[in-house]
């Protein structure tokens, strides 16, 4: 089974006792806005960019402290060499932990089989949904799958206290599936045309008379 998306790293751990992270869509519009205004000094705009990327990206492994203030720091401190080398590595690991909408038609394909053969994910979604969290809140981030499940549960046993209210026969046309739209019952508009000829269909297909 492919791994959750929400299941994917926040972090890199470098080998000088520094770590790498994902960062925000705000950070990232944010990191922009200072390399323009460094840019503006004549400094090469794509320095600029990396170096105040890295500003928010580059934090200490042991406290999750910032290594520098800001982009300009980052100048100051690093060599051009360097600030490429550690760009290049955030930008391989943020496009393989945090895609976004930048996706390809067939990697959003992708995802969502992934998403349709995980029911756990699916039920995860239904919970948040139905209490109007997002993933990222801590509410939801303290959430473990016994929580899920007590959710899950509670939601049967308030669909079932719901049907036990209605009347037989309205019971029965609850239960039915129905189409969101016109109200048709499944059995209707999802069952074979029993004049369907499949032989004939198939002749005609091919070319035959």
């Amino acid at each position: 089974m492919a791994l959750s998306m929400l299941a994917r790293r926040d972090r890199l751990t470098l080998e000088n006792g520094f770590d790498l992270r994902l960062l925000s869509a705000l950070e990232v519009l944010q990191a922009r806005r200072e390399a323009g205004e460094l840019a503006a000094d004549g400094r090469e705009r794509a320095l600029c960019s990396n170096a105040c990327l890295l500003a928010r990206a580059l934090e200490k492994t042991e406290d999750r402290c910032a290594v520098f203030e800001d982009g300009r720091a980052v100048l100051a401190g690093l060599t051009a060499a360097e600030i490429a080398a550690l760009a290049g590595r955030w930008s391989a690991f943020c496009r393989e932990n945090d895609p976004g909408l930048e996706v390809s038609q067939e990697e959003l394909e992708q995802e969502r089989e992934n998403l349709r053969e995980d029911p756990g994910e699916r039920l995860r979604w239904r919970v948040l949904r139905q209490f109007g969290a997002l993933p990222t809140e801590g509410r939801a981030r303290a959430m473990k799958g016994r929580d899920y499940l007590w959710c899950l549960a509670n939601a049967l046993l308030d669909r079932e206290e719901e049907l036990g209210r209605l009347c037989p026969s309205c019971r029965a046309r609850a239960l039915e599936e129905r189409c969101p739209v016109c109200g048709q019952p499944e059995t209707q508009w999802n069952s074979e045309n029993p004049s369907f000829d499949l032989e004939r269909f198939e002749q005609l297909k091919g070319g035959g008379a």
